[in-house]
């Protein structure tokens, strides 16, 4: 699915009406994500979001925060996709988040590019399913989600490795 299909996405976020059952399927590896024992996929991990600090290179920078802030669901697809399901939960209301997908990749730095928005709720609640193509190389993945207005109010996931078949 490219940027058109993740902008429609984002679009039904803003105005909450996401299916649960979507949500639900990518958490069960359904709705045409093939299951990563049979694809050579990496596998699906949840991550929390906490408001640790990291470096690009997805490095702990500071002391580990413990309170969570919501959840990604992401899975690298044997089709050389990375999809993450961030929900984000208990953060400031009607704000706009900046999100990134940020690939590890030996030498390289991947986390100037916004992938997604993602604008929470009068509760302070937003969700945003982002799809991006495995960078060559890629050994893991992170989650940073960023307020777009004060960029030190952030959350992050710990990395996860990827691996897939080419």
């Amino acid at each position: 699915m490219g940027n058109r299909g993740r902008i429609g996405v984002s679009r039904w976020v803003r105005r909450g009406v996401v299916p649960a059952a979507a949500a639900g399927a990518l958490v069960l590896g359904l709705g045409g994500l093939p299951s990563a024992n049979a694809s050579g996929g990496g596998g699906a991990h949840k991550l929390s979001l906490t408001q640790t600090n990291r470096g690009c290179d997805g490095a702990q920078i500071g002391q580990t925060q413990q309170a969570r802030f919501g959840f990604v669901n992401m899975i690298a697809t044997g089709e050389r996709h990375v999809v993450a399901n961030v929900v984000l939960k208990g953060a400031r209301p009607n704000t706009t988040y900046s999100v990134r997908v940020i690939q590890l990749v030996p030498g390289d730095a991947d986390c100037s590019t916004v992938d997604a928005t993602l604008t929470t709720d009068p509760l302070g609640n937003g969700h945003v399913l982002v799809h991006e193509t495995v960078l060559d190389g890629a050994t893991g993945a992170w989650v940073a989600v960023n307020n777009q207005a004060d960029f030190t109010q952030f959350y992050a996931t710990a990395t996860t490795p990827m691996s897939h078949r080419r």
